[in-house]
């Protein structure tokens, strides 16, 4: 089975496997793939009729299902690939329906499901949008008609009818208003604008909403799958009151216009922000579409969380007034230096708040994807640092890493920690532990070798262990 990394050469030959993909969450669509491909390094591999997208989620390869006419035929031959190169047998995008095949197969052991609310996709009834008709879509009638009242009738162009110098001088206004945005809010105007170029080729539809000056002051793109319109981005000009509800419905009569009348809209998740979340839900949702993590072979299925005690630290499971001391240990940026972490650079963190840390780790632990210690001193409620299993591997390797917060740095208690951590991992989960290190990271090292490890590879940035 050979990946192949997706670009735009290969969008043809992809959407005619994923137009045969029976289910409808956007991580499976072209726009999708096309958008997220350099930050979750989207790779495909397509044998026996069938295809296999490969993401790194969470810095960890994850998987699709296979879907086409070779399905359980590639199925095996994916766990014959992660079995030989040593990685996760993980599965992302994974609906209810199929979690019924990952139950009811031989091959998977200690299957771990879950997801996470927050890259659920929201479903709306194409035809309510068309005319908002109806008590329950009176505010985004209000929202129109008052667009209406100030500027005029909604005029909704084609994409292709357009000057593409007008759309990114939008753009550009539009990035000026939201200059507080995250890191993920950034990202996702950046690959907004390169699926906008690229509209023709990747097989999406567009439209533009102009003003009575016919000045570009609104964008939707979107793609078909099924009987279903999905909607990759809604940029619009806020100056504009009521702008969203018009651009919206203006995007789907587009469609009905130019295909014909469809029966969902799909607008994609909220990625966990509050005021998203709670402007999609005022559309009246009728259904979300929750994506599922399916982990084979998860270690976290054997701990018992007992207390694992040493000389003068113990190890115990993640508590809810730990949530404080673990948003410290993850925003001190100096001490993150070696552990290769930025909390500004991370997509996942849309709204940072004392819990979002805390939360996130236990949205791990739930998907199977880690197994996170508390490191405490003996007869002290205090978490003063944390361990960590993850990199779960379908051969049952996983990676042990611990940090310690600064104030408690230099006692030892890291290396009493890691070593109990390895000592448990080995012994009691039977992994096959493995530890890096950054090169220039002298204490790190110390603490990995003490408890036994040897060096056995190192690269230009990491040093090994096993």
């Amino acid at each position: 089975m050979i990946f192949r990394r997706f670009d735009i050469e290969s969008a043809k030959e992809i959407n005619e496997h994923l137009k045969e993909c029976p289910y409808l969450g956007s991580d499976y669509s072209l726009g999708y793939l096309f958008m997220w491909q350099k930050e979750l390094n989207i790779r495909y591999a397509i044998t026996r009729d069938t295809l296999v997208l490969r993401f790194d989620l969470d810095d960890q390869a994850t998987f699709s299902f296979p879907y086409g006419k070779n399905c359980r035929e590639v199925l095996e031959e994916l766990i014959g690939y992660v079995r030989e190169n040593g990685e996760p047998l993980r599965f992302y995008g994974v609906n209810e329906e199929l979690l019924k095949v990952f139950r009811d197969c031989p091959h998977f052991q200690n299957v771990n499901m879950s997801y996470d609310d927050r890259w659920s996709d929201y479903i709306y009834d194409f035809k309510d949008v068309l005319t908002f008709s109806g008590k329950k879509y009176s505010g985004q009638r209000n929202h129109i008609n008052r667009y209406r009242s100030l500027y005029g009738e909604p005029k909704a162009v084609s994409l292709e009818d357009v000057d593409i110098n007008k759309v990114l001088a939008m753009l550009e206004k539009y990035e000026t208003e939201h200059g507080d945005s995250n890191a993920l809010e950034k990202e996702e105007y950046r690959r907004s604008i390169d699926l906008i170029k690229n509209c023709r080729d990747l097989f999406q539809h567009g439209v533009a909403l102009l003003n009575d000056k016919e000045e570009v002051i609104g964008v939707a793109v979107g793609e078909i799958l099924h009987d279903t319109l999905l909607i990759h981005v809604e940029k619009a000009l806020k100056e504009y009151r009521g702008i969203y509800p018009a651009l919206y419905q203006s995007f789907v009569r587009y469609i009905n216009d130019k295909v014909g009348t469809l029966s969902y809209v799909n607008r994609e998740d909220d990625s966990g922000d509050e005021g998203l979340r709670i402007s999609k839900n005022q559309y009246q949702p009728i259904g979300r579409i929750h994506k599922y993590v399916v982990q084979i072979n998860s270690p976290i299925k054997k701990v018992d969380w007992h207390v694992i005690e040493g000389e003068r630290i113990c190890l115990t499971r993640f508590m809810d007034r730990d949530a404080g001391t673990y948003y410290d240990l993850n925003t001190d940026r100096e001490n993150n230096r070696y552990w290769g972490y930025d909390y500004t650079e991370d997509l996942n963190i849309t709204e940072l708040h004392e819990r979002v840390f805390y939360d996130d780790a236990v949205s791990d632990m739930t998907l199977g994807s880690s197994i996170n210690f508390a490191v405490r001193e003996k007869g002290k409620e205090d978490m003063i640092g944390e361990v960590i299993l993850w990199h779960f591997t379908y051969n049952e390797d996983a990676e042990l890493g611990c940090r310690i917060l600064k104030e408690y740095q230099g006692k030892g208690y890291g290396r009493e920690a890691f070593a109990l951590a390895y000592e448990y991992a080995s012994k009691v989960l039977g992994l096959h532990v493995w530890a890096r290190c950054y090169k220039e990271n002298s204490r790190s090292r110390q603490m990995i070798e003490t408890s036994g490890m040897k060096l056995f590879k190192e690269d230009g940035t990491f040093c090994y262990f096993r």
